[in-house]
């Protein structure tokens, strides 16, 4: 009976030596397997340096695999993975841009706007902010060329049109609707020809005082020579024009309104600018037919807070202005 005992004894002995065996067995394998897939502090710190060399040769979703491979792991720092998060936003920013998804590229980049480092991806932002706004624009005044050409307004549509190709055809969705606006290039022409001509049949007299195309059609120049003079600007002189333009100029204004607009200036462009109260700026921009030198095209009219640095363009139909930017 005694030797029954200390058999079974002995084998529950051996049967939990043989469990704890195991274990720490398994421990230790875990050990080293845990130790083996994750990374020192080195590593991660060379993952995250490479990240920021592909930033700073503008390829961010290299950049973001890279670090993919440390985060993948769960070994990266806090750093890391902040970097590695924007990241993501910034690739689906500047995917829903590429796909004119204008409304989704808004979201991601407003939630970029609060990244302030590292640098190289502040950079590469404001890259993806500059080609959504140009898309922006693309699409505004490719809506607007085709409105107002079915509005029967030629010298707004011929402007729109003129400001749409001027805009960088290195990003795809401008160039898509750039080559979907050429099939107005010759209808507007086209209308404004006869325009033009019908105009000069119904017009008896001929003393219609040549040059200064666009200073002649502006709002704002004919408005303020109007409230000096009290007299049309048809019956002024090209000096008295020539005059007037010099005031209502303003390079300062004007260069900080092409950076936040990114609105291209063309050859042969001209600016009018006003200012409305203490922060706005009336701001018209004019350029001549490039089918037609008695036509005055109007690339816009604009209303710009020098502080907010926010813009508005006025719709030429129903003279409502909208943010652009």
């Amino acid at each position: 009976m005694k030797m029954r005992i200390k058999k079974a004894f002995l084998g529950g002995a051996l049967s939990v030596l043989a469990t704890v065996a195991v274990g720490c067995s398994t421990n230790h394998s875990s050990k080293n397997s845990s130790s083996s897939s994750s990374m020192t502090t080195e590593q991660v710190k060379s993952h995250y340096t490479m990240a920021l060399k592909y930033l700073d040769k503008g390829a961010p979703q290299q950049a973001y695999t890279e670090l993919g491979k440390v985060v993948s792991q769960n070994t990266g720092n806090k750093k890391v993975k902040s970097l590695y998060n924007n990241l993501g936003d910034l690739l689906s920013a500047k995917r829903a841009v590429t796909e004119n998804k204008l409304a989704k590229a808004a979201k991601k980049l407003q939630q970029l706007a609060k990244v302030k480092e590292p640098a190289k991806l502040v950079k590469q932002i404001a890259a993806v902010q500059k080609e959504y706004q140009a898309v922006k624009l693309a699409k505004l005044y490719y809506n607007e060329t085709v409105a107002y050409y079915n509005a029967g307004k030629y010298s707004e549509a011929g402007g729109s049109y003129q400001t749409l190709m001027a805009l960088s055809s290195k990003y795809q969705a401008v160039a898509s609707y750039q080559e979907k606006v050429k099939s107005y290039q010759q209808k507007i022409a086209t209308a404004q020809n006869q325009s033009v001509a019908s105009q000069a049949k119904a017009t008896s007299k001929t003393t219609t005082i040549s040059g200064y195309t666009n200073a002649r059609s502006s709002k704002i120049v004919s408005s303020t020579y109007a409230s000096k003079t009290g007299s049309s600007i048809s019956s002024a002189t090209n000096s008295q024009v020539s005059s007037v333009v010099a005031e209502v100029s303003d390079a300062q204004i004007l260069t900080k309104f092409r950076e936040v607009t990114g609105i291209p200036q063309e050859a042969g462009d001209q600016y009018y600018v006003t200012k409305l109260d203490d922060d706005t700026y009336q701001i018209e921009i004019r350029h001549t037919s490039p089918d037609n030198v008695n036509v005055s095209n109007l690339k816009g009219m604009y209303k710009y807070n020098y502080t907010t640095e926010k813009v508005q363009k006025a719709d030429e139909i129903t003279g409502e202005y909208t943010n652009i930017n």
